[in-house]
């Protein structure tokens, strides 16, 4: 099997020569590529075949959003998961809206680090010796998060809707002509109904079922 080229983006150069150390042997993941800054960003995609990029929030020249914002105009299909010691939950979701794939906490642990670059590589490229097992997780995440999407009322809907396209609260009280607390109250109902502990794993969850208009 073709192992994924991982581009690290940071800018400690030991975060890169501790990824490196942790896929050494990896079967699925190869570390290829360093950059500490933006700047040569393209050379390193356009040199090694980047397949994934692995990224701080922060660069001693720039950050990961000149970067996923230039990867929306270009049109650029390399996921981008961040990985950083700074992180609350308002970034996360800033994040994610602004086309980021998911996100690591530096301080955890080698193997939930691996195991969530693997979880979020195999949601995108999937993986040949996993396709029956990807398939029957993915219909079991399916109907189960379904039927709990459809326990939602039409304004809790509404409100999750327009939250996962970006709308602030006092953008979705606006359209929806209620209060900015109500939206608050719906949006920490819908949390509970679809058993998410996070506005960011709430952005995921939407990510996965409802359409973008644009």
């Amino acid at each position: 099997m073709k192992k994924l080229k991982i581009l690290v983006v940071d800018p400690n150069p030991i975060i890169y020569i501790g990824l490196k150390s942790i896929f050494r042997n990896s079967l699925i993941f190869k570390v290829v590529g360093y950059s500490e800054s933006q700047d040569n960003i393209d050379d390193q995609l356009n040199q090694f075949e980047i397949d994934l990029i692995i990224s701080d929030i922060n660069y001693k020249q720039g950050n990961v959003i000149n970067v996923l914002k230039k990867f929306k105009k270009n049109k650029t299909n390399i996921p981008i998961i961040i990985f950083t010691s700074k992180l609350n939950e308002s970034k996360s979701v800033s994040l994610l809206k602004s086309g980021a794939h998911g996100f690591i906490r530096k301080n955890l642990k080698k193997k939930y680090i691996v195991n969530t670059i693997q979880e979020i590589a195999f949601s995108i490229y999937g993986n040949t010796e996993l396709n029956k097992f990807t398939r029957l997780k993915n219909r079991f995440n399916f109907d189960y998060n379904t039927e709990k999407l459809n326990s939602l009322s039409k304004r809790e809907l509404q409100v999750l809707k327009l939250f996962f396209r970006g709308k602030r609260n006092i953008e979705i009280s606006q359209k929806l002509n209620i209060n900015q607390k109500t939206v608050n109250t719906y949006i920490t109902r819908v949390m509970k109904k679809l058993e998410v502990n996070s506005k960011a794993d709430l952005y995921l969850l939407a990510k996965k079922h409802i359409k973008q208009p644009y």
